[in-house]
């Protein structure tokens, strides 16, 4: 037997779920920003699907924002802050099969941002260890990243 209602209920729901997932999408998506000009370096922030980074220090100065602000020209320390998930029972405090997050800050310094251009600080989990490295923005290596600490996220 058919029920009427529970056709228009099984499509209401079917729209209500695609409403939550396109304004949810919308709210995740990086936030445009403004042209990049001339006298000003742009950095980019990448990593893996699940994982997460942020800007923390730049210069030694704490970072106001998940992302850098342009940069001038020259020498800088760029610092951020790597979020991941560890497999179950490898970061040692959750049972066995329980996953922990942990959080690593990750460093790089280049001498030679250009005014105009935009770089990648790249970084990623690889085994139980986070690696990082800048690079431009056509995938040239540029500098290697180097872990300061990591620990268990909280």
């Amino acid at each position: 037997m058919t029920y009427p209602n529970a056709t228009r209920r099984t499509a209401a729901s079917s729209l209500l779920l695609a409403a939550a997932v396109t304004l949810l999408g919308a709210c995740a998506a990086p936030q445009p920003r403004d042209e990049l000009a001339e006298e000003q370096a742009r950095v980019v922030l990448e990593t893996r699907v699940r994982d997460r980074v942020e800007a923390y220090r730049l210069d030694g100065e704490l970072v106001d924002g998940l992302r850098f602000n342009d940069l001038i020209p020259g020498s800088h320390d760029l610092r951020v802050r790597h979020h991941f998930e560890m497999p179950g029972s490898a970061g040692g405090a959750g049972l066995l099969g329980e996953p922990q997050w942990e959080r690593c800050i990750v460093a790089v310094r280049y001498n030679d941002f250009a005014g105009g251009e935009q770089y990648v600080f790249d970084v990623e989990r690889r085994g139980f260890r986070t690696v990082g490295w800048l690079r431009s923005k056509s995938g040239k290596k540029l500098a290697e990243a180097e872990v300061i600490r990591c620990g268990p996220a909280v």
